[in-house]
This record gives C-alpha cells, sequence and structure tokens, in this order.
C-alpha cells in the first residue's frame, strides 16, 4: 500500500476550535456525572446484607474507572485512525502521519495504564464493601484481585495498556497497531462481563450480550474518532458505511441486558433504570446524527465530533451503570442461577439433547456473523471476477452450522452442568469445528474479496502485514500451535483452572473459545487453504499430526484412571438431581474420558485423508507443471539428465573396454 495520497491530504481538515470545544466540554460534563452518580449512591442504603464501601472509595472508583475508559477510548480511537482510516507504506511500516498519530496513542495508554493499576485497588475495594487502604499492601492487594473477576479484568486492562504503550514507542510495523487494538477491545470486553452483568437469572444472556455490546460498540465509538482524526471525506463515508451494522447490534445488546438488569420494575423507578434510558437516548441521537449526514448533508467532518461527544457521554453511563446496583440485586438465587443464569432440574435424554433448549446467545451471534460474512465475501469475490471454490464454502457451512447445533440444542445446556456433555462439546469446538473451519480458508477469501485501494489499508492488506509481523509470526509458530494445542487440555482439565473456569459464565465461553482457535490455528497448519508465510513440507505435516495422537490417547486415559472427582468443587456444588452422590460423578467422569478419545481420534483421521488428498494434487499439479515445461522446452533439465546418465554409461564401457583389453596383454 502507498503512502502517497494526494486527493485525500489535499481535502484532510483538521478539528474546528468549536469541536475541540465541544469535546472538551463533554469530557468535563462526563466526570461531574460520574462525581454526583458518587454523591447520590453514598446517601443511598446499602443493599441487604452487604457492606457498602465508604464514599471516598466508591468515588476514586467511579474516577478511575471513568479516567481508564476514556484513556482507552482515545488510544483505541487513534489505532483506528491509523488502521483504519489511512495508508501505509509498501515495506508495511507506518507514514509520517501515522507515526504522529502513534506517538498520541503512546500517550494516551500511559493514562489508560495508570487509571487501570487504579483501579486494582480501588475496584475490588467497592465490590467488597471495604476501604481502599486495605488493599495497599502487596498481599492483601493480590487476595482482593485474585478474589474479585473483576479486579483481574483491570489488571488485565492494565496489562494491556503497558502493551500498547511499549509498541508504540518501539514499533513501526502497520500490524503492531492492528494488534493493539484487537487486544484493546478484548481488555474492555474483560471489564464488560465482569460488572453487574454476572449476577442472577438470565445472567449468561447478559453476560453475551455485554460481550457483543462491547465488540460493537467500543469499535463504533473508536471508529468515530479515527474519522475525525483523519479529516477527510473518504474516512468519514467509510465511518457512515459502518454506523448502522454496529449501532443496531449494540442497541440490541443493551436491550438484552437491560431486560435482564430490571427484573421486571419499571425503568423510571430505579436510578440503574434512568441511566439505562440516558444509554437509550444516546444511541437515538447516534442514529439520528448519521441520518443527517446521510441524507441533509453534512457529510464534513465537523458532525463526527457531536458522535464523539455521543461517545464520551456513551463511557460515563457504562461507568455509572457498572457501580449502580440494578434491581437485580435484589432477587433470590439459588447456587446453580448464581453460577450458570438458569436451573437444570430435568436429567438429559436423547430428546432434550438433540431438540431446542437454552440458546448460548453467544454462539448464535458468532454464526450469523461468520455465516454472514463469509457470504458477503464471496458475493465480492465473484464481483471482482474471482472464482471461489464451491467445496470450500460447504466446509465453512458446515463448520458454523455444526456450531449452531451444539449453541441452541440441549447439548450445550447439559454440558455445563454434566462433565461427560461438556467433553462432547469441547471435543468438538476443538476438532471438528476447526478442521471443517479452516478448509473452508476465509483468509484468502478475504484476499479473494479486497479490491485495491489508496487511502486506507484494505483487510487483504491487514492480512499480509499481519502475516509479516514477528509476533504474529511467533504465535503461529508450528511449535507454539503444537504447544498450545496440546498443552491446553492439560493445563486446564488436570489443574485448578477448570472448576475456576466453570464457575463463570464469560469464563465458560472464553474457555471454549480458546480451544476453538488453537484447533483453527494448528489445523491451519496442517491442511489449511490459507496462504501462510509458514508453508510447512507435507511430511512434516504427516509428523505434526501423528505426534498428537499419543498425547490425545493420554489426555483420556488420565480421565479414566483418575482417582479423584475432575472439577470436584463445581460439580458437587451445584449439585444436579440425577448425578446425587460422589460414584455417580465418577461414573459420569468415566463416560467423558471415553467420549474424550472417541471425539480425539475420528477427526484426526479425517485430517490425515485431507492431508493425503492435499498431498496428492500437490504432487500432480507439480508433476503436470514439470511435464509442461519440458514439452514447451522451457525447462531443459530432464534432458540434461538424460545427457547426464548418458555420459555416465559411455564412460563405464569405455572402462569395461580397457580392463578386458589389459587382461588380454601378456
Amino acid at each position: 500500500m502507498s503512502s502517497t495520497s494526494p486527493s485525500s491530504s489535499a481535502t484532510r481538515r483538521a478539528p474546528s476550535t468549536g469541536a475541540l470545544l465541544g469535546v472538551s466540554g463533554a469530557v468535563v460534563a462526563a466526570y461531574v456525572a460520574v462525581w454526583l452518580t458518587g454523591l447520590d449512591l453514598a446517601v443511598r442504603p446499602p443493599l441487604p446484607a452487604r457492606i457498602q464501601a465508604d464514599d471516598v472509595t466508591g468515588l476514586i472508583s467511579l474516577i478511575g474507572d471513568l479516567t481508564a475508559r476514556l484513556a482507552a477510548l482515545g488510544t483505541l480511537g487513534v489505532l483506528t485512525a491509523i488502521v483504519g482510516f489511512a495508508p501505509k507504506n509498501d515495506d508495511d511500516t507506518l507514514t509520517e502521519a501515522g507515526g504522529r498519530l502513534r506517538g498520541w496513542a503512546g500517550r494516551l495508554a500511559q493514562v489508560w495504564f495508570m487509571a487501570s493499576v487504579l483501579n486494582t485497588f480501588a475496584n475490588p475495594a467497592y465490590v467488597n464493601g471495604v476501604p481502599i487502604g486495605l488493599t495497599f499492601t502487596p498481599a492483601s492487594w493480590w487476595t482482593f484481585v485474585w478474589a474479585s473477576p473483576s479486579g483481574l479484568a483491570w489488571l488485565a486492562s492494565a496489562l494491556v495498556a503497558a502493551g500498547i504503550t511499549v509498541a508504540c514507542y518501539v514499533s513501526r510495523h502497520w500490524a503492531a497497531n492492528l494488534i493493539g487494538l484487537v487486544a484493546g477491545v478484548l481488555a474492555l470486553c474483560f471489564v464488560a462481563v465482569t460488572g453487574n452483568v454476572t449476577v442472577g437469572f438470565n445472567h449468561d444472556w447478559a453476560t453475551d450480550a455485554a460481550i457483543v455490546g462491547t465488540f460493537t460498540a467500543i469499535p463504533l465509538a473508536a471508529a468515530s474518532l479515527g474519522a475525525w482524526l483523519a479529516g477527510d471525506a473518504a474516512s468519514v463515508r467509510r465511518y457512515q458505511r459502518l454506523v448502522p451494522p454496529l449501532l443496531a447490534v449494540a442497541a440490541g445488546a443493551h436491550a438484552v441486558i437491560t431486560w435482564q438488569q430490571m427484573a421486571g420494575v419499571p425503568l423510571t423507578a430505579t436510578p440503574y433504570g434512568l441511566w439505562s434510558l440516558a444509554l437509550a437516548a444516546v444511541g437515538v441521537l447516534y442514529g439520528l446524527i448519521w441520518l443527517v449526514r446521510q441524507f441533509w448533508g453534512g457529510r464534513g467532518t465537523s458532525l463526527i465530533a457531536v458522535d464523539i461527544v455521543l461517545a464520551i457521554a456513551f463511557t460515563a453511563i457504562t461507568t455509572a451503570t457498572n457501580h449502580v446496583p440494578p434491581p437485580r440485586f435484589l432477587e433470590p438465587q439459588n447456587i446453580q442461577v448464581n453460577y450458570l443464569g438458569y436451573e437444570v432440574v430435568l436429567a438429559p435424554t436423547i430428546e432434550r439433547l438433540v431438540t431446542l433448549g437454552r440458546p448460548n446467545l453467544l454462539w448464535v451471534c458468532i454464526v450469523v456473523f461468520a455465516l454472514g460474512a463469509y457470504a458477503a465475501g464471496v458475493v465480492k469475490a465473484h464481483r471482482l471476477g474471482r472464482r471461489w471454490p464451491l467445496g470450500r464454502s460447504v466446509a465453512w457451512a458446515a463448520a458454523w452450522l455444526l456450531t449452531l447445533f451444539l449453541a441452541v440444542t440441549g447439548l450445550w445446556e447439559y454440558s455445563t452442568v454434566q462433565y461427560s456433555w461438556h467433553m462432547v462439546v469441547h471435543m468438538t469446538v476443538n476438532m471438528l469445528v476447526p478442521v471443517l473451519g479452516v478448509l473452508g480458508a476465509p483468509l484468502a477469501l478475504i484476499r479473494a474479496g479486497s479490491a485495491s485501494a489508496s487511502t486506507h489499508v484494505t483487510l487483504g492488506d491487514a492480512i499480509d502485514s499481519l502475516d509479516s509481523h514477528r509476533l504474529w509470526q511467533f504465535v503461529t509458530s508450528p511449535v507454539v500451535a503444537w504447544l498450545a494445542y496440546v498443552g491446553s487440555l492439560f493445563a486446564v482439565y488436570f489443574t485448578p483452572a477448570f472448576p475456576w473456569l466453570m464457575k463463570y459464565h464469560w469464563a465458560h465461553q472464553l474457555m471454549l473459545l480458546v480451544f476453538m482457535m488453537t484447533g483453527y490455528f494448528f489445523f491451519t497448519l496442517i491442511i489449511g487453504a490459507d496462504r501462510t508465510s509458514k508453508q510447512l513440507p507435507h511430511l512434516l505435516k504427516l509428523a505434526l499430526v501423528i505426534s498428537i495422537m499419543p498425547f490425545h490417547a493420554v489426555f483420556a486415559v488420565g480421565i479414566l484412571s483418575s482417582q479423584s472427582l475432575i472439577g470436584a468443587d463445581f460439580y458437587q456444588t451445584i449439585a444436579v438431581g440425577w448425578l446425587a452422590g460422589h460414584d455417580a460423578l465418577m461414573a459420569d467422569q468415566n463416560i467423558a474420558g471415553q467420549a474424550s478419545w472417541f471425539l480425539g481420534e475420528i477427526p484426526l483421521f479425517v485430517v490425515i485423508i485431507a492431508l493425503a488428498s492435499q498431498w496428492f494434487r500437490a504432487d500432480s499439479k507439480d508433476a503436470a507443471r514439470i511435464d509442461a515445461r519440458a514439452d514447451s522446452g522451457e525447462d531443459d533439465s530432464l534432458d540434461a539428465y538424460n545427457d547426464m546418465l548418458a555420459e555416465l554409461a559411455k564412460r563405464d564401457a569405455e572402462r569395461a573396454r580397457e580392463t578386458v583389453v589389459k587382461r588380454l596383454e601378456p
């Protein structure tokens, strides 16, 4: 991608003074709003059977939370300007303008880091109802952080902010900014799913909605700042296309969260409901401003500043709702609802397992996105005159339809309470789904559906740049991919991590998504049709497949031979009725071992068959190419080889004659 963009740079406009004042005023108003929220919380009675933190701790938590979120929004907005609205040099380095923006991202990331570190003290203190001073010793700090998932989330946020800071000062590679942008959104997602949405009935759906909302609302807010910083008409047009889908999905996610948190209480009856109405009003204004730019003119950068003001308001409201107790907190709940968000009281049957159960909302959204994006990519590739094989589309559709089946049937519901069905779902998403997914070659489709552009980096360019980055090459290297794929099984199921992860819906989702991604990266090396920088010889691919077979067998045998109950704390606590007692749970664990062995080996044989087929086709193509070059006279290597053999034969004949002559001489 060339760094020159005359038409773009000529029309670029610097932010106006009025816009800068408006954004600055919105930041001040945000701090005033959360300050008033803290004063209001201080005079309200505490929740029943819950200790309330002192006023100072509450205000520090609110201010630290808002500061971290605003700094994160600024950092991600600048990174979005670099990644989404500006070109890059042909050698994948930043342009001069990108370098200047990178400096601002580094400064904002430092603020993000410091505020996140503060929140690792203030937020656990606020959640547990103790003064912040009790968390200021190393031992107590780690105790509070480890005991509070929200504290761990802010610690992860601090680490990501520190990583972005370092990257901004030491790397000029374009892909480093993309990695930082994705990592930043993930960090904010972790903060979102460890807040109020984790409590009460239906919190599984609210948590999933928080994930979906974060991955739409945060990119939308960051894109508004990125387009504003880019300051040209082309960036505004690109931003305009992003607003409707992201805003619609974010609004739907907000509706689900509000429905769950309000627990049937009218919105106007509680402070949390009023904040939810304010958030809805921000969404409506966002849509109206988009309509003004789209249909009544004003497509310049001036009105983008209004979107930034609304993004700041969204951030302030999110901070407030993270501290204001919702009505859901007053609803009683049992152990299963506390851990799962719902109750499972009936024993599994074949009918219940294969028919509609409690849907996994996050997986359903991922499936819809994966199938829709792939279909759009195929259509775009055909419009560009690039043929796309039907078999790849079938494989991709099969992978995600299988995932959809797992997500909406009773298999998902019972996998959350019974170890045997958990292993069935786990081995499917770790083995079969990735195998089918890599055969769909999604990265190759992105390249096929990407047209060249001079004003910004296309998705195809982004994939190529990412593939050339050293960090990405290390993470996806054969050794790391092999260790992650094999080691994740033992690191989760044979350590205390498994029962801890099962206690939280977001952690259970994260666990399965990590299993899916490790499988995808590993099988991309083996049978992936995507072009990467690590094209391994077929013999090495076969060796990698064969090498993991014993470890899968050892893993299954480890489950079968275990004398202790895996995940005992979790399964004994939720105590489903049809698995009462230690013996019943151990018998179910034995079934889980058998299922993991069977479901782990069968897909590997499918992989070997696919690898053998690819190997045969590759050899056939090579042979045909060599024959064609030889027939056309372009390749004379075969003639040279034949001449060499003839010369060797001639020498052998001459030596034989000389030997006979010597023997006949007296």
